[in-house]
């Protein structure tokens, strides 16, 4: 979901079904640890991008600072809105001031999630398949 205006900007909504943190443990490499909703809906993440035409084209997720739980895995987590505030996220008479506030405050909270250990086997590009979100000890 997404609204452009005239300038090339754009508000997005990003639903993602979980993402990826990596956690220095001690061990040889980082552990990653695979994230979702507690209740298995997809995450609305809010986000914001450019299209011009131009080479800098693009969209980022927006980000906060961790909350609860999810500070022991990342410092930073995607801004994920609960679907009332992704629909006004995207509406056009979105005032900036609103917007800004809404990001700060009004993310989904650290309890809305879970998290688990994976396989390494995601830190490589060509590794595909439903596997990588497995649990590992």
């Amino acid at each position: 979901m997404a609204k452009y205006d005239l300038t090339g900007r754009v508000v997005a909504i990003t639903p993602v079904d979980g993402w990826y943190e990596w956690v220095d443990e001690g061990g040889p490499k980082q552990q990653p640890y695979y994230i979702r909703r507690r209740d298995g809906r997809p995450a609305l993440c809010a986000a914001v991008g450019q299209f011009s035409g131009g080479e800098h084209d693009g969209f980022v997720i927006i980000t906060a600072d961790a909350q609860g739980g999810l500070v022991d895995v990342h410092d930073r987590r995607p801004v994920v809105l609960p679907p009332n505030l992704a629909v006004e996220w995207i509406a056009d008479s979105m005032p900036s001031e609103h917007a800004e506030q809404m990001v700060l405050n009004l993310g989904e909270p650290a309890e809305a999630f879970e998290w688990h250990r994976v396989g390494t086997d995601v830190g490589n590009v060509r590794n595909q398949g439903a596997g990588l979100i497995e649990p590992v000890q």
